[in-house]
C-alpha cells in the first residue's frame, strides 16, 4: 500500500487522466468495475481548473482491454490496477523525501561540522592560555625586546626595481642551537601525500571552455556534478531504473514528464537559499561569493533543463494520447485550460529570467539582469502556485525562505544612506569613499569584515539597482591606524571601481558628491579563519584585486601588532604580497597605506617579515610576473625550518590569474608541500 498523497490528502485529488475505469475494489474478468460509484476519477495533468476530462478513451482502452501486459493492472491481480497512481504517489512523496535527505541533511552536517570546528577552536585556545598561566610565556628565545624585523619592498619593470629593509639584530639567535644542516623536507607518512595529492587534484581549474566560459575548479565542479546527476536520477528511479514493468511504455513516458515537473519544483527551495543575501550555506560551507553564486547557477541551470523537459515531456503525451482521437482537442486548446495555461506562464518567465541571467548579457547589461530576475522569478512561483497543488507546499517553502532572509536582513539593518565623494583615479578606474552613515534603526555604527562587500544603490538614478563592490579600506579595529581598538568613531568606507558599461560608466562620468545606499556588509569568514594559521601567507592580487588581499593582510599584521603589545610576542612569520597593476599610477590606489605599514613596521613582533612586490605589465618597461617562481620562492622558503609549516595563498584578480595560481597549488600539494590556495573572484 504505498502512501497517501498529502496535498492534498484525498486520492482523487492526484489529477490524472480522465475516468480511467479503475475501482477499488476487484474487477470484472471484462475488466469494468464491480462499483462503479467508487471509481477514481483522475484527471491530466493538473488541478481543480479543469472542467471536464482531457486524456480519455487510449488509457482507459489500454486498462480495459489488459493490451500490454496489462497497462496498469499488471496480470489482472487484485490491487494491481493502483500502479498507475501508486507510481504517482512516490513522485509526490519524492520531492519531500529530496529535500529532507539532499537538503536538509547536508546542511546539518555542515552545521556540526561548522559546531565542532569552533569547538576545537576555544579549547585550544583555553589549553594555549593555562599554559602561558601555569608555565610562563614560552617563546623559545623570542622573550627579549629586541626585533628584527624586515620589510622588502620591490618594484618591478623590465629594466629596474628597488628594494629597502630595515634589520635590527637581536642579542639571542635561537637558531644557534639548532644543527647547521637540517632536514627540512622529511618524508610524509603516506597517508598525507595521498590526502594532499586529493586536495590538490580538488584545487585544480581547468582551461575556459570552447565559448570562452570559465571553468569552476574540480571541488565546486564536482559537486555540480554531483547535484545534476543526483536530479537526473531522481528523475527516472522507479520509471526506467529499475524499470517500471507494471505500467506500459506510454503511461512510463507520461510518468516520466510527470517527474521532472516534480524536479524542477522541489528544487526550488535549495534555489532561494542559495540566492538569498544572508544565505546559511555559504557561512557553514566556508564557500567564497563566487563559490556560492556558481552552485546557485548550477541548480537554477538544473531547474530549468527540467522544466523544458516536462514541457517536451506534456507534449509527447498529448501526442500519444490525445492527437487523432475523436475528443477534438488541439494542443493549443490544451495550454489555454487556465491550469495549464498557468504553467505555460510559469515555464515563460522563469526562461526569460534565465536566459538574462547568462554571463554574455549579465555582465554588459546588469541592469536589465536585475530586473529580470526579480519581477520574472515573482511571476513564475506566483504561477507554479496556481498550476498544481502537488507544487503549492514548495512555492509557500521558497516565500517563506525569502521571508526569512528579509527579516535577518532586516534585524541586522544592512541599509544605510550615506553620503559618497566619486573620485576619477584613471580612465578606467574611480574611487567611491562613502561617509557619514550614521546609526541604523539598531542605533548602531556601520561595521564591516575586512574583505566585505557591499551592494550600492544610488536612489536619485534607480533605487532598484544594487550593484556588488568589495571594500577596499580595512574596518576599525583591523586597520594599521591607532591602536587597533575599536572607539565607536565612523570610519570612512573606500570602494574601488572599474568602469564598466551601465551603472559604473555613469557614476565614471558623474563624479563628484552623491547621495547613495549601501546594502551591506557581506561576505564569508573562510579565508580569514584560514589565514590564521600560517606561518607563511602569499597575497596575490589583479588590479582591483587588491580589495581583497590588503583588508586581509592588515587583519594579519594588526593581530601581531596587538599579540606584541600584550607582551604575547608572537611566532616568526613571513607575509608577501605580490600586486600586479597594468599602469604606474594604479599604484597610486593604496600608497597612503603602503607608506604606512613602512612606519609600523618596528611594532611587529621578532621574526616577523613582510615584504611587498609591485609588477607593472604594461607599458615602456611593463612585464609580467612569473607567478609560479613568486609562489614557490614564498612555499620553499630559504629560511626553511624557522618558518617551516603550511603556505596559505590567496589570490584575488582574472579568471587567468586565479586558473594559474590553482594550477601551481595544484603541482605542489602533488609533490607534498603543505599549500593551500585560497581564490576570491567576485562577480556578478
Amino acid at each position: 500500500m504505498s502512501p497517501r498523497h498529502p496535498y492534498p490528502t484525498r486520492l482523487p485529488n492526484l489529477h490524472f487522466p480522465e475516468t480511467l475505469g479503475l475501482a477499488n475494489s476487484a474487477s470484472n474478468p471484462n475488466g469494468s468495475p464491480t462499483n462503479n460509484s467508487e471509481n477514481i476519477n483522475m484527471w491530466w495533468p493538473s488541478s481543480h481548473f479543469n472542467l471536464r476530462p482531457v486524456l480519455g478513451e487510449r488509457v482507459s482502452e489500454l486498462i480495459k482491454r489488459n493490451a500490454v501486459s496489462a497497462a496498469v493492472g499488471g496480470d489482472g491481480r487484485e490491487g494491481d490496477q493502483n500502479a498507475l497512481i501508486d507510481a504517482m504517489e512516490f513522485t509526490r512523496w519524492l520531492g519531500i523525501y529530496y529535500n529532507i535527505g539532499c537538503i536538509l541533511f547536508p546542511i546539518g552536517v555542515f552545521v556540526v561540522r561548522k559546531a565542532v570546528g569552533r569547538i576545537r577552536e576555544y579549547r585550544k585556545a583555553q589549553r594555549k592560555k593555562n599554559k602561558e598561566e601555569n608555565t610562563g610565556r614560552d617563546n623559545k628565545g623570542y622573550k627579549t625586546g629586541n626585533l628584527e624585523v624586515s620589510i622588502v619592498e620591490t618594484v618591478s619593470t623590465a629594466s629596474s626595481s628597488s628594494a629597502s629593509s630595515a634589520i635590527i639584530p637581536a642579542e639571542i639567535d635561537p637558531d644557534e642551537s639548532k644543527p647547521l644542516l637540517q632536514n627540512s623536507s622529511p618524508k610524509l607518512p603516506w597517508y598525507t601525500r595521498l590526502y594532499r595529492r586529493f586536495k590538490g587534484f580538488m584545487t585544480y581549474q581547468r582551461p575556459n571552455d570552447s565559448r570562452g566560459r570559465v571553468i569552476p575548479h574540480n571541488s565546486i565542479l564536482i559537486v555540480n556534478q554531483l547535484f545534476f546527476l543526483t536530479s537526473i536520477f531522481l528523475s527516472i528511479y522507479k520509471i526506467y531504473y529499475p524499470l517500471d514493468r507494471t505500467n506500459n511504455a506510454d503511461l512510463r513516458f507520461f510518468l516520466m514528464a510527470d517527474r521532472w515537473g516534480m524536479t524542477f519544483t522541489m528544487n526550488q527551495p535549495l534555489n532561494f537559499i542559495l540566492a538569498a543575501k544572508t544565505s546559511p550555506i555559504k557561512y557553514l560551507t566556508g564557500w567564497s561569493y563566487e563559490e556560492h553564486l556558481i552552485v546557485h547557477r548550477m541548480v537554477a541551470s538544473t531547474s530549468h533543463i527540467a522544466s523544458l523537459v516536462h514541457f517536451i515531456g506534456m507534449y509527447v503525451v498529448y501526442r500519444i494520447f490525445i492527437a487523432g482521437t475523436d475528443r477534438g482537442l488541439t494542443f493549443i486548446g490544451i495550454l489555454l485550460r487556465p491550469d495549464i495555461f498557468f504553467g505555460l506562464i510559469s515555464f515563460i518567465a522563469f526562461w526569460i529570467f534565465g536566459i538574462t541571467s547568462m554571463d554574455e548579457i549579465r555582465l554588459k547589461a546588469y541592469e536589465m539582469f536585475l530586473a529580470t530576475h526579480i519581477s520574472f522569478a515573482t511571476i513564475a512561483m506566483i504561477f507554479l502556485y496556481l498550476h498544481h497543488p502537488a507544487a503549492r507546499i514548495y512555492v509557500v517553502l521558497s516565500f517563506l525562505i525569502w521571508a526569512i532572509d528579509r527579516i535577518v536582513y532586516r534585524a541586522y539593518n544592512k541599509r544605510w544612506s550615506a553620503d559618497a565623494e566619486v573620485r576619477v583615479l584613471d580612465e578606467s578606474t574611480i574611487k567611491v569613499t562613502i561617509k557619514n552613515f550614521g546609526k541604523g534603526r539598531s542605533g548602531k555604527m556601520m561595521k564591516w569584515e575586512p574583505a566585505g562587500h557591499v551592494f550600492l544603490t544610488v536612489p536619485g538614478w534607480n533605487r532598484f539597482q544594487a550593484h556588488p563592490f568589495t571594500i577596499l579600506t580595512p574596518p576599525v579595529g583591523y586597520d594599521l591606524e591607532g591602536n587597533g581598538i575599536d572607539d565607536g568613531k565612523e570610519k570612512e568606507m573606500v570602494l574601488v571601481i572599474r568602469k564598466l558599461k551601465g551603472f559604473t560608466e555613469a557614476l565614471y562620468e558623474m563624479g563628484g558628491m552623491v547621495k547613495v545606499t549601501v546594502d551591506g556588509p557581506y561576505g564569508s569568514e573562510h579565508a580569514r579563519g584560514s589565514l590564521k594559521e600560517y606561518k607563511k601567507s602569499l597575497f596575490i592580487a589583479g588590479g582591483s584585486g587588491i580589495a581583497v588581499a590588503w583588508p586581509l593582510l592588515c587583519e594579519v599584521v594588526r593581530r601581531e601588532m596587538d599579540k606584541n603589545k600584550r607582551g604575547k610576542g608572537g611566532k616568526p612569520r613571513k607575509i608577501v604580497l605580490v600586486w600586479i597593476v597594468h599602469h604606474e599610477h594604479h599604484l597610486k590606489w593604496i600608497e597612503e597605506d603602503l607608506e604606512k605599514l613602512e612606519e609600523v613596521k618596528r611594532t611587529l613582533p621578532r621574526g616577523f617579515e613582510i615584504e611587498v612586490r609591485k609588477f607593472i605589465t604594461r607599458g615602456v618597461n611593463g612585464k609580467r610576473p612569473d607567478l609560479r617562481k613568486e609562489v614557490v620562492r614564498v612555499v620553499e622558503d630559504e629560511d626553511g625550518p624557522r618558518l617551516n609549516g603550511r603556505t596559505g595563498v590567496l589570490v584575488c584578480g582574472p579568471d587567468a590569474m586565479m586558473r594559474e595560481v590553482r594550477s601551481i597549488g595544484r603541482d605542489l600539494l602533488y609533490e607534498g608541500k603543505d599549500v593551500e590556495i585560497l581564490a576570491e573572484k567576485f562577480g556578478w
